[in-house]
């Protein structure tokens, strides 16, 4: 081929498309390819071709693709085909990280849905004030099958209740605190603790009983839970303030969500001269 046809840019684009499309077949049969094109070109384009005449012949013979296509004997292969030599080609290793991981996520996405599915606490069948001074002067009340134990406020002191809380899931439930903008009968924080030992973990505060904040609750078990207050609420004679649940910031394994826990019975505090005082 003369040096002005080799020379011009279209040619030489096209070769070189040739040549990178050649690269899957063996070396020989790649440079006799290139080496009949170009002989061909030589023979077909006078020295002083036009970039149009150059682009008509090069539409004859076909794309750089389809010439070494032909070389090879083989058309262009489905996408479907393509894919099944690429993923044979696939080492085996690979295909044990891909298992590897997939298995991890669904062991994460089904621990998740387990814990976030987990039955919530509730109450059982005891509960009460825990001071002994509130509990001597509790008044119970029934109306329309509720019950409501109301004392005295005791403004600027300690007060509290007992709850037998019982974990009828497959899982430890801890006790964080309780949950957000919760505070009955105070503008302080409100603590909350679960207790352990011989009496709380049949759910009751008779005999010795060791709190902890925080405090788990073991699968399919039952403790008690201490909710204590300062007292702070200003209530004049004749009102009263109550509470019908129990709210609670609860951790079920890695995850940490609100419980409410409605109670069986309602707690009351009534207004005294103290609390009315405060206004």
């Amino acid at each position: 081929m003369s040096d002005t046809v080799l020379e011009n840019v279209v040619v030489r684009e096209y070769l070189r498309a040739l040549r990178l499309e050649c690269i899957s077949l063996p070396a020989a049969q790649a440079r006799e390819l290139r080496e009949q094109i170009a002989a061909h070109l030589d023979e077909a384009l006078p020295p002083a071709a036009t970039d149009d005449e150059v682009r008509a012949e090069l539409a004859r013979l076909g794309t750089p693709r389809s010439l070494a296509a032909a070389a090879t004997g083989q058309a262009p292969r489905p996408l479907a085909a393509r894919l099944r030599v690429r993923l044979a080609r696939v080492r085996w290793w690979t295909w044990v990280s891909v298992a590897v991981v997939i298995a991890a996520v669904g062991a994460a996405l089904t621990y998740a849905l387990l814990a976030l599915n987990a039955a919530p606490l509730i109450q059982t069948l005891q509960t009460g004030w825990y001071y002994p001074q509130d509990q001597g002067r509790s008044v119970m009340t029934q109306a329309g099958g509720a019950t409501q134990y109301t004392i005295p406020d005791r403004f600027g002191q300690e007060q509290g209740i007992l709850v037998s809380i019982v974990n009828d899931s497959d899982w430890t439930q801890t006790v964080l605190g309780v949950g957000p903008r919760w505070s009955p009968f105070t503008s302080l924080p409100v603590q909350v603790a679960v207790g352990s030992g011989k009496w709380a973990d049949f759910g009751s505060s008779v005999g010795p009983v060791s709190w902890s904040s925080p405090g788990s609750i073991p699968p399919h078990s039952v403790r008690m839970l201490r909710v204590m207050w300062n007292s702070d609420a200003c209530m004049g004679s004749g009102e009263s303030g109550v509470i019908q649940d129990v709210v609670l910031t609860v951790r079920v394994g890695v995850f940490t969500r609100t419980e409410d826990i409605p109670l069986l019975a309602a707690f009351a505090l009534s207004g005294t001269r103290a609390s009315s005082e405060c206004h």
